[in-house]
Formats: C-alpha cells, structure tokens, sequence
C-alpha cells in the first residue's frame, strides 16, 4: 500500500474505533433512525462535538449557499424542508415551531468556534409549505469570521447534536481547503 492508502487506512480505523467508543459509552445509538455519517464529518468536528459531551449526532442537510443564505440584510440560512435528510427535533420542539416560537441553539462553526445565540424558526412561505431558518447570530458567522471561508454557492453540511438534552448543530464547510482546516485544529 502506497503513503496515501496507509493514511486513509489508519483515518478510517480511527474513526470507526471513536464511533464504536461512543456507541458502548451510549454517547451514540447505533439504531439505524439514528444511523450517523462518521465517514464524512472531519474528525476535528467530532473531537469538538466529544469534548462538549454531545451526543445523537445526524445530518441534516447539505446544500450549496443562496444568495439569501448570504445576504447581510437578510441574515439567516434556510434549511428547505424537502433537503433535510434526518429527523433532529423533538415532539417537543416542533410545538414551540408550529407556536411560531424560536428555539435557542448554538452553532459549531467550519473554523471550530462555537457560537451561541442563533434561533431556529419555522417559517410559513404558503399555505403548506415552510422552511426552517436559523437567525439572529448567522450574520456573525457568515461575515465577520474569515475563517469559516463561507461565500455563496459554497458547500455546506448541517449536523445536528444535542448537549444534555439542548439542540447543537455543526456547520461543515465542505470546500474549505484542507490547509485552512488543519489550521482549525491546531492552535497558534
């Protein structure tokens, strides 16, 4: 085996051995309603996502950034109903949605920082159909951090966890260069 496919190798096991860990230590069901993607959330998010203590990791949409994902003025990102890809509210919080409340959430950002402060809505465009949102800090994370590397139609991935209970989600820039990743990690 080649340099490239020994690292690939020696990644995978790890991660299949940290996936393992957290399923024995019940930080992970292995359900298949709550099957995860180890494969393609980078590890440093998954170290961040241990060290908060969060749990029920799951992906809940990847999408290219719009326009209005990016707008100052506008500030949110939209997480269209028809692309989210797994269920990760609660009874509970889909309640306070349909009351048109707004539910609190933090946010690992692409450069590792987290953010608190953000709301998930759920708001009406027609009759039947709705789109849920994430407000309030998204402007911060969109703008004034350069780190996050975040433009329109960047690709981005959405993971949702919970920390004792509460809503958490993961941003996951997909095209940041590996450089800028590995950056992210290691502290200057």
């Amino acid at each position: 085996m080649g340099e490239r496919e020994t690292e690939v190798t020696t990644s995978s096991i790890h991660m299949l051995l940290k996936a393992f860990d957290l399923v024995s230590e019940g930080l992970l069901s292995a359900s298949p309603e709550a099957e995860t993607q180890p494969r393609e959330l980078p590890m440093i998010f998954w170290d961040k996502i241990l060290e908060m203590h969060g749990q029920g990791v799951r992906l809940v949409l990847e999408k290219r950034l719009c326009p209005t994902d990016m707008k100052p003025r506008k500030g949110w990102l939209s997480i269209p109903t028809g692309q989210i890809q797994a269920k990760f509210l609660t009874d509970e919080e889909n309640r306070a949605l349909d009351n048109k409340e707004a539910i609190t959430v933090s946010l690992i950002e692409p450069s590792l920082q987290l953010r608190h402060g953000l709301q998930l809505q759920k708001w009406h465009k027609k009759r039947n159909y709705f789109s849920y949102v994430l407000t309030k800090e998204w402007t911060a994370v969109t703008h004034s951090n350069a780190q996050n590397e975040l433009e329109e139609g960047c690709l981005i991935q959405l993971w949702a966890f919970r920390v004792n209970g509460d809503l958490c989600f993961c941003l996951v820039n997909c095209e940041a260069s590996p450089a800028a990743v590995e950056n992210m990690a290691t502290p200057e």
